[in-house]
């Protein structure tokens, strides 16, 4: 029988406040943007030496966040008591959130001082009506608050069943098919959240990358990461789901990435939550786009673990079969690109198809039209010990590109889709 889904969200966003002694910029703004001071030992109220007007807005967090719960609680939501409670809606401040951004000192501020907040959801089950109170969230808070969303936020969800946590040979299925089709999941994102500061893609920055490259010079095959992924053999299974975990993450840490799988080894003591989480989604408070991409997350990882093994390996053979070469950002890849023809993300074997095949097919409709073709040149810098092989790999040979309209692509597109 299949087990539940549990899922949890968390939304980022910078706040609009006017800071104490500070002139109001828009004294006809309705919404909240004066935070008034708490009883907290540590408000800035408290310190008379400092000029309040001046400082950062992250000194505001407090008060931000207790308004925030405030009106979330006053709207009928169980508010969380601390961050770690998963059974009510959590309001945390976030440093790693600025505006204006990192490097763009000259942007628009409108007189306010911004500072980040991060909403959790509860852990919620995965049913048609569960989503229904995050719109209903998203909706309160753009009502009450000044908020603006930009590229150093994100949308995180977590995904799990329950307590239970995924079984070891699930977490190499989910591990294996995300390592595979990361060129198609990175096109439903823009360019920005390909590889930023905190979400670096498995291929490119993950431990068995990194270490693949320092001892061969070059990048490995996705059929040679797949093939490790899945034939990894350990006798006790709390070795092997450690040896998973470790494989994956961008320096040592799950939430380097863009999939942290922190949740799944028994190791992480201090990371009680058994869940997956997906990290690459850009910043939004719209409803129906949380809305569509928790219902993609949670129905690929579905079909993941309910796919039958062979059905499953010969998917993701065919798709590495497909995949003559990778980009690189390091400028040659639209010469690769005419050389070789596109990838299979940008060409026959697009994201699109590969939610059909899940038989995901609301939200094929729905991104239909949401796809990106990243291109390049975008820098994605990794050590390397001895020169790139070019991300040609040696075991496939390349073919010049087709019209995308002829005959003959048309017929390999449909046969393509017809296999799978």
């Amino acid at each position: 029988m299949d087990q539940p889904f549990t899922f949890g969200v968390e939304l980022e966003m910078l706040v609009a406040l006017v800071r104490e002694g500070q002139q109001h910029p828009d004294p006809t703004e309705s919404r909240i943007v004066i935070f008034p001071a708490t009883d907290d030992v540590m408000d800035i109220s408290r310190n008379k030496n400092i000029d309040k007007s001046r400082v950062s807005a992250t000194y505001y967090l407090n008060r931000v966040a207790g308004e925030f719960s405030r009106i979330i609680r006053e709207a009928g939501f169980t508010v969380a008591e601390k961050s770690s409670d998963t059974t009510g809606w959590a309001v945390v401040g976030d440093t790693s959130l600025c505006h204006p951004p990192h490097g763009d000192r000259e942007a628009d501020t409108e007189g306010y001082g911004w500072c980040g907040i991060e909403i959790k959801t509860p852990a919620l089950l995965f049913t048609p009506g569960s989503l229904q109170p995050i719109r209903n969230v998203c909706t309160l808070v753009q009502k009450n608050f000044k908020i603006l969303i930009n590229a150093s936020c994100g949308l995180h969800v977590h995904i799990a069943h329950g307590n239970s946590g995924f079984s070891t040979h699930n977490i190499a299925k989910i591990i294996a098919f995300i390592y595979t089709f990361e060129p198609q999941i990175s096109s439903l994102h823009p360019i920005y959240r390909y590889t930023h500061e905190h979400g670096k893609t498995m291929r490119d920055t993950c431990n068995f990358t990194q270490q693949f490259q320092k001892t061969y010079g070059e990048r490995p095959s996705t059929l040679m990461a797949t093939t490790r992924i899945l034939t990894l053999t350990r006798h006790r299974d709390k070795a092997l789901r450690t040896e998973l975990a470790h494989l994956v993450p961008t320096k040592g840490n799950g939430k380097n990435g863009n999939y942290n799988f922190n949740g799944i080894s028994f190791l992480q003591l201090d990371y009680p939550k058994p869940t997956i989480e997906f990290r690459q989604h850009e910043g939004t408070m719209d409803g129906e786009r949380v809305f569509q991409w928790v219902k993609l997350v949670v129905g690929m990882v579905s079909f993941i673990e309910n796919e039958e093994h062979g059905a499953f390996v010969n998917l993701l053979t065919k798709a590495t079969d497909k995949e003559k070469w990778e980009k690189s950002g390091d400028g040659q890849d639209a010469q690769r690109e005419a050389e070789m023809e596109p990838i299979p993300a940008d060409r026959f074997f697009t994201v699109i198809v590969l939610l059909r095949h899940m038989g995901l097919n609301e939200q094929a409709d729905y991104y239909q039209d949401k796809v990106y073709k990243h291109n390049i040149p975008m820098v994605i810098p990794f050590p390397q010990t001895k020169s790139s092989s070019g991300f040609k790999w040696k075991y496939q040979g390349g073919r010049r590109a087709a019209d995308v309209n002829s005959p003959d692509h048309l017929r390999a597109s449909s046969s393509l889709e017809a296999d799978l």
